[in-house]
């Protein structure tokens, strides 16, 4: 009788891999190379050849419980390390620890609506592409900017001795300042009230922290 005994439990088969989902069908190679007898030599070019799938079909699950629904991964992240995202914890502590420059320019007569157009330009640029770029900007106050930015670049320099290049804009705008009212004339003997708007600017520079920029970039362009 060549019939399997009621107790012995049939053996699992795993199904083919036509059949599965680039991220289950990964699932199945880590699975299949826990229980392999070559060792570990099979499991990291398997692993190696499906992770290069996945990355072209759909995005890599980045924690150990997937996402929505795409299964339980048995050894956690194993993408490349460069690859990892870094915990957010570690950036906010990294990021507690940087120098910061302040640099404010008073009572600008300017509106500030009009000067938040070139405050909000150059956040999250170095100090020297944030200079280039003023330079093109076809707007009144863009000197001014590139003044308040050269002296606080200064002033990074004087007291730490940090270059241009090892600075970023982490902080930039404007609020307003004292209206002034003037008297406006109207046709007909009529009069009304002009406001002078006036604004004060706040740029903030930091330190450039490289390791973790290199860490946060996500492409081989943004880590060179």
């Amino acid at each position: 009788n060549d019939s399997p005994s009621p107790s012995t439990p049939p053996p699992h088969r795993l199904p083919s891999s036509s059949a599965l989902t680039p991220t289950f069908r990964w699932m199945s190679t880590v699975a299949a190379a826990s229980t392999s007898p070559q060792g570990d030599q099979d499991f990291t070019n398997d692993v190696d050849n499906e992770e290069s799938s996945i990355s072209s079909e759909e995005p890599v699950i980045h924690n150990r419980w997937g996402r929505h629904g795409q299964g339980f991964h048995p050894n956690g992240d194993l993408r490349p390390p460069k690859y990892r995202k870094v915990k957010p914890s570690i950036v906010k502590r990294r990021m507690r620890g940087l120098k910061t420059y302040v640099g404010t320019q008073k009572n600008i007569r300017y509106s500030p609506w009009r000067m938040n157009l070139i405050c909000q330009f150059i956040p999250g640029m170095t100090v020297p592409e944030a200079e280039n770029q003023l330079r093109f900007v076809r707007k009144r106050k863009a000197p001014l900017m590139r003044h308040v930015l050269k002296k606080t670049a200064n002033l990074a320099d004087i007291r730490d001795g940090l270059q241009p290049s090892q600075l970023e804009v982490a902080e930039c705008f404007a609020t307003h300042g004292h209206h002034l009212r003037r008297m406006k004339f109207h046709a007909r003997g009529k009069s009304g009230i002009m406001h002078r708007r006036h604004c004060h600017i706040r740029l903030v520079l930091r330190e450039i922290d490289f390791p973790l920029k290199v860490a946060l970039a996500t492409t081989e362009h943004q880590k060179r």
